[in-house]
């Protein structure tokens, strides 16, 4: 009987501690930076920042609204949500500005970085690509 309780906790807590994953931002492996803290994040996601400093097109990947990651990302670098972030796109796109590409997968945001080199993207699961490198680590908290 206490087995069957132990294992029904765990079993129950299982799905809890994978939504606590760590966030990762990740860029091609060709791009100079190392490092980027939250304030270049932010600047890069909004496209007030839009060149690396080797002078290559930055392009952000996104993914869905709805996926869990995005709604961390929107909330750690911009203390916001997606829906309000969606707002100043709103704005943005009236003033002719596009929002950053959206991705359908955290397996299709790896795949993108690796094959573009001013690429940059977010995800929860640590890329094991030899393509990517991690520029910030956000851990769960």
């Amino acid at each position: 009987m206490k087995r069957l309780i132990v294992l029904g906790l765990t079993a129950a807590l299982m799905p809890f501690s994978i939504a606590r994953a760590d966030l990762y931002i990740i860029a091609n492996k060709d791009l100079p930076a190392t490092q980027l803290d939250k304030e270049d994040i932010a600047a890069i996601y909004l496209l007030k920042k839009k060149h690396w400093e080797n002078g290559d097109d930055i392009m952000p990947i996104n993914l869905p609204p709805q996926a869990d990651a995005r709604t961390r990302f929107t909330a750690e670098i911009f203390d916001s949500t997606p829906d309000k972030l969606g707002s100043y796109w709103d704005k943005m796109l009236f003033k002719g500005e596009t929002p950053p590409v959206t991705q359908n997968s955290e397996q299709a945001v790896i795949l993108f970085v690796e094959r573009i080199k001013g690429a940059i993207g977010y995800v929860e699961t640590k890329p094991q690509s030899p393509q990517i490198k991690i520029l910030q680590q956000f851990s769960s908290k």
